[in-house]
C-alpha cells in the first residue's frame, strides 16, 4: 500500500514536471524562485532542533504569490527534495514535495489577495494544517493503515500539537518577511523584467 501510494505521488510528479517544462521560462524568471528556495531550505536546516518550527512554508507562499502558481510549485518541490538530503530521503519525500508544491501552486491562485496580509497570514495556517494533514496520512498509510479507522484518527491526533507548531510558524514568518520583503520583489520584478511563471 505504501509503495502504491508513493508510486501514485511519484507520478503526479513527474508529470507536473514535464508539463512546466513546456513553459520553458528564461533563467532571470526563475533565479527569484532558486533564491527563495535555497533561503527555505537554509532556514528549515537552521531549525531542525525545533520540531516543525521553521520559515520554508512562508518563503514557498511568497514564492507562488509574487513569481506566480508555478513559481509556487517549483519552489516547493525543490525545497522538500534538497532538504531531505539533510535531514533525511525516505517515502515521505514525494508527499513532502506535493504538499509543498501544492500550498505554492495556490498561493500564486490567490496572489492577486497578496495585499491583504491578514488574508495571507490565515491562507498561511491554514496551508501549514493542509500540509500536516498530507503527510499525517503518508504515515498512516505507510506505518498504521491495518489500524484501520482507529489509527487514522490516532494519528491525526498525534500530529496535532506539531502542525499547530507549524502553523504558527508560517504565521510568524510570514508576519516578520511579506510586507518588507513583498516591496523588494516587486520592485524587482519591475526593474529586470521578470515574468511570472
Amino acid at each position: 500500500m505504501a509503495l502504491l501510494s508513493v508510486t501514485a505521488v511519484s507520478a503526479v510528479l513527474i508529470l507536473v514536471i514535464i508539463r512546466f517544462e513546456r513553459v520553458r521560462p528564461r533563467p532571470r524568471d526563475l533565479m527569484p524562485v532558486v533564491v527563495l528556495a535555497a533561503l527555505a531550505i537554509l532556514g528549515r536546516l537552521i531549525f531542525t532542533p525545533i520540531p516543525n518550527f521553521q520559515p520554508a512554508t512562508a518563503l514557498i507562499i511568497i514564492a507562488g504569490l509574487y513569481f506566480g502558481r508555478n513559481s509556487g510549485l517549483l519552489c516547493g518541490m525543490v525545497v522538500a527534495f534538497i532538504s531531505n538530503f539533510f535531514v533525511g530521503q525516505g517515502l515521505w519525500t514525494p508527499w513532502q514535495m506535493l504538499a509543498w508544491g501544492l500550498i505554492g501552486y495556490l498561493a500564486g491562485v490567490i496572489a492577486g489577495l497578496h495585499k491583504q496580509a491578514t488574508f495571507v497570514y490565515l491562507y498561511g495556517a491554514i496551508a501549514s494544517l493542509l500540509y500536516g494533514l498530507i503527510m499525517d496520512l503518508q504515515f498512516f498509510i505507510a506505518f498504521a493503515s491495518s489500524s484501520g479507522w482507529q489509527g487514522l484518527a490516532t494519528t491525526l491526533l498525534a500530529g496535532l500539537p506539531l502542525n499547530l507548531i507549524h502553523a504558527a510558524s508560517t504565521v510568524i514568518f510570514l508576519a516578520a518577511t511579506l510586507i518588507p520583503w513583498g516591496k523588494k520583489l516587486t520592485r524587482l520584478k519591475t526593474k529586470y523584467g521578470i515574468a511570472a511563471l
